[in-house]
């Protein structure tokens, strides 16, 4: 894998991170789910010590882990349903994402990694979390998708549930 694209290369993979971001802020799931492969993993490993990472999905604790887009399109399901009591009323949120660089790239395959911030507004109450994302993208039907999103969550005390649109 090549890590330095050409810069439109580098604009098309990083707006699929800075859009997906947008649909999550302004709650447009359907476009949200469709960024993602079918196969795609979503996974938040939580701190096992002071700056250590729990490393396996499948045998440690995560803040989640979620296996597939019919996993994701359910989770997006109950948020615009209003079934999940941890939801309602859905927060507002803002994200706002930087330091983007693309740290692998070929034809058909590329990963991102940047830094995120998200603000997080409910029931009058403010809530910030931040952290780091890896993307790994992939060219499905000549669109670039998210196969796989790692979200590392700086904060290690949450005083709220959790979801996907607060990360």
């Amino acid at each position: 894998m090549s890590a330095a694209p050409d810069f439109a290369t580098w604009q098309v993979l990083t707006d699929v991170v800075f859009d997906e971001a947008a649909c999550l802020d302004e709650q447009r799931w359907d476009d949200w789910l469709d960024h993602y492969t079918e196969d795609a993993v979503l996974w938040a490993p939580a701190w096992d010590a002071e700056h250590r990472l729990t490393d396996d999905p499948h045998n440690a604790v995560s803040l989640f882990y979620i296996d597939g887009r019919p996993a994701l399109s359910d989770r997006a399901w109950r948020w615009s349903r209003g079934d999940s009591p941890a939801s309602q009323p859905l927060p507002r949120t803002s994200h706002l994402i930087g330091s983007l660089r693309v740290l692998a790239c070929d034809d058909t395959t590329a990963e991102v990694g940047s830094r995120w911030h998200t603000q997080v507004y409910r029931a009058r109450r403010t809530w910030s979390y931040a952290g780091s994302y890896r993307h790994a993208l992939r060219l499905d039907a000549g669109r670039w998708r998210i196969a796989g999103k790692t979200i590392v969550v700086t904060n290690d005390l949450l005083d709220t549930t959790l979801d996907l649109y607060h990360v």
